[in-house]
């Protein structure tokens, strides 16, 4: 399966896990949730930061590493095993549908193959994980105690505030998993993007007449529906720290609107971008088809002009049975998906979902301020 992440999955096998069952994925599950947020929720009971009475103070309340462990962690595991196998099956589609021509199969197997094995390979899982790692600790060298977002995790003792034992378990273990399972969906995003921009330069054949108005590649766009769930688990993340911010931090969604929109564009682009790569392919199979077929369809409409010079009175009711007139219209149809050919595989219809996913999260956020009541109120406004 390509983008299988071996070293992962041989870890799993030793535990007994072996397969997609519904057991299976449970156990995927639990076992982070039971290294990530298991012992900070018994950690803060025995402390007592778990309910402080305060929500900017509780471990249970901080709604940030709550989304990020509980909601954010499971749909990225979970993730795997439904995505993988679909971008399995587009890149497969490339070669059944005769995109990829005979001669360059050799060439498209190596190019998935070599991206298939930098994936798959524990060293780039180890260089994840320490990049995680570099990444949460450099953070805590320079957070500040006085941070309200993070008061659950520090104590204060005679000589000054620092990490208690809950906050360097976040600090060593949850929040440097949390990175990783994030950084390692950006690698495979970034290595898919690299494996379609190798791809579109190879000689494809792509047919401008297609249906699909993307020159019979428009079954790429399904992938960005496939990665939906991972849109979601981002913007959970994200959506749950500007709660906080309006909740604790005193922010407000005037201020945070802006950031709502370049979040959605950066993660439009995020899921589109590897499409790109195949628009100058694209662009030169319609330059080329509009020269081909207009060829073709004025040597054909010089034919239909020739049988249709008749004399009034010579034209009769058997000349609306002539078949050259379907062909005609059948004719200008095909030439027509020509003309209306897309630059990207994709339409509106594939980034609809892309959108929702990424959207529903910050319907919290907007009811972190504004009232459920007075929300729906709005909202009927706008429809009515």
């Amino acid at each position: 399966m390509f983008f299988e992440n071996y070293s992962n999955n041989n870890l799993l096998a030793r535990m007994g896990i072996t397969g997609d069952k519904p057991y299976d994925n449970i156990l995927k599950v639990l076992i982070p949730l039971a290294i990530c947020w298991l012992p900070l929720a018994v950690i803060t009971l025995i402390n007592g930061t778990f309910w402080t009475g305060d929500s900017r103070t509780s471990f249970i309340s901080n709604l940030d590493t709550q989304t990020r462990v509980l909601i954010s962690v499971p749909i990225m595991i979970l993730a795997e095993s439904i995505i993988m196998p679909k971008l399995g099956n587009i890149l497969a589609q490339l070669v059944k549908s005769g995109i990829v021509r005979a001669v360059d199969r050799d060439r498209f197997n190596h190019i998935v193959k070599q991206k298939a094995r930098f994936l798959n390979s524990p060293w780039t899982d180890l260089t994840i994980l320490a990049v995680s790692f570099a990444h949460v600790l450099l953070a805590g060298f320079v957070e500040s105690p006085d941070d309200a977002l993070l008061s659950w995790q520090f104590v204060n003792a005679g000589m000054g505030t620092h990490l208690s034992l809950a906050g360097w378990w976040s600090l060593l273990l949850t929040r440097p998993v949390v990175l990783f399972l994030f950084y390692r969906w950006f690698i495979r995003i970034f290595v898919w993007a690299i494996l379609l921009r190798e791809i579109s330069k190879l000689k494809l054949n792509i047919y401008p007449v297609h249906p699909d108005l993307s020159g019979g590649l428009g079954f790429l766009g399904y992938s960005i529906r496939y990665f939906t769930p991972v849109a979601f688990a981002i913007s959970a993340s994200v959506a749950g720290r500007m709660i906080e911010s309006i909740l604790i931090g005193g922010s407000h969604l005037d201020e945070l609107r802006v950031y709502a929109f370049l979040f959605l564009l950066l993660i439009t682009l995020l899921f589109t971008m590897p499409l790109m790569s195949f628009t100058s392919a694209l662009m030169r199979a319609r330059d080329r088809a509009i020269y081909e077929n207009n060829v073709f369809a004025n040597g054909l409409f010089r034919e239909l002009q020739v049988k249709m010079s008749k004399d009034f009175d010579k034209v009769d009711a058997e000349d609306l049975k002539a078949p050259d007139y379907s062909a005609s219209t059948d004719l200008s149809s095909v030439i027509g998906n020509a003309l209306r050919m897309r630059f990207m595989p994709f339409d509106l219809k594939d980034l609809i979902p892309l959108w929702l996913a990424t959207a529903a999260p910050f319907v919290f956020v907007a009811a972190a301020e504004v009232p459920v009541a007075d929300l729906f109120k709005k909202l009927l406004n706008l429809i009515v």
